[in-house]
């Protein structure tokens, strides 16, 4: 059973700041434990959305004294809209059974999902107050959808062994461990401005890789034998460093694409090295 626990008061601020609690427990159980919660800061008036999906129901509490909203749930997602007419901090409340996916599209400035193990796709749109993500309890994780979350600086993704996909663009990461995330199939950090490093030797069944608009100045593809596709354009490979990345390549028997435009090696570097191997350099 999921719940959601509502806290009302006012503020002096222009703004709207919506906390969401999310509370994911078996049946029969007592539901206690810390909640999760999500804080949302709006514009006065402005619309609130998000999507759920999953199975079974789901009951939202606005925190306004307005009247609930109840939804069935399917996999595709449902989503929940609600406008404020006044500035005033509330928390939303939500009751659902089964809540597997969530995308939020308003401006978050916290997220806690530790109650959320059923939890499989993840998706956040222009959070752009959320200074950190914690994972941690979402270990039935296989979708991760970051865009334009610019306060992030790091992702701890150690207990997300069930990551497929990862997509982090506009979101300044530092630095990103993917050495536990063994089923990853698609890698896209695009962006970022400030990865300077990634190791992708243990993600031996990644297909697809994007890491363009990064700091990279090297990478090794040697472990990646199914890779079809790889950008690795505007980050600082020289002629040298994108050589070495095209014999650490497989012998591709299906046509492969790798992006180099713009790097300082592009123009000069031997793409022969790749094309050999049947890649196609752009």
């Amino acid at each position: 059973m999921l719940k959601f626990r509502l806290e009302l008061r006012n503020v002096v601020s222009i703004a709207i700041c919506l906390t969401v609690t999310v509370l994911n427990s078996c049946s029969g159980s007592s539901g206690g434990g810390k909640s999760a919660k999500i804080k949302m800061i709006n514009e006065a008036g402005s619309e609130v959305f998000f999507t759920l999906g999953g199975s079974g129901t789901a009951t939202v509490d606005w925190g306004d004294k307005s009247e609930k909203v109840t939804l069935t749930l399917n996999e595709s997602g449902v989503d929940f809209k609600h406008t404020y007419p006044s500035a005033t901090i509330r928390t939303i409340i939500i009751n659902g059974e089964n809540i597997t996916r969530l995308r939020c599209g308003s401006d978050f400035t916290s997220l806690d999902l530790s109650k959320n193990t059923e939890l499989t796709f993840l998706q956040l749109r222009s959070c752009y107050k959320i200074e950190s993500l914690d994972l941690r309890k979402t270990t039935a994780l296989k979708y991760l959808w970051l865009s334009e979350c610019y306060s992030i600086k790091s992702l701890d993704l150690s207990n997300n062994s069930l990551l497929t996909s990862l997509k982090i663009y506009a979101t300044p990461l530092n630095s990103l461990d993917v050495s536990k995330n063994v089923a990853l199939t698609e890698l896209d950090v695009s962006m970022t401005y400030q990865l300077k490093n990634l190791d992708v030797s243990n993600n031996t069944i990644l297909k697809s890789l994007s890491v363009n608009g990064n700091q990279l100045s090297s990478l090794d593809l040697s472990k990646n034998t199914v890779l079809t596709y790889l950008d690795c354009s505007g980050n600082g490979f020289t002629d040298s460093a994108l050589n070495s990345l095209f014999g650490s390549l497989h012998s591709n028997t299906i046509q492969g694409g790798i992006k180099i435009y713009p790097n300082p090696g592009a123009y000069s570097c031997d793409r022969n090295i790749a094309e050999r191997k049947g890649w196609r350099v752009y």
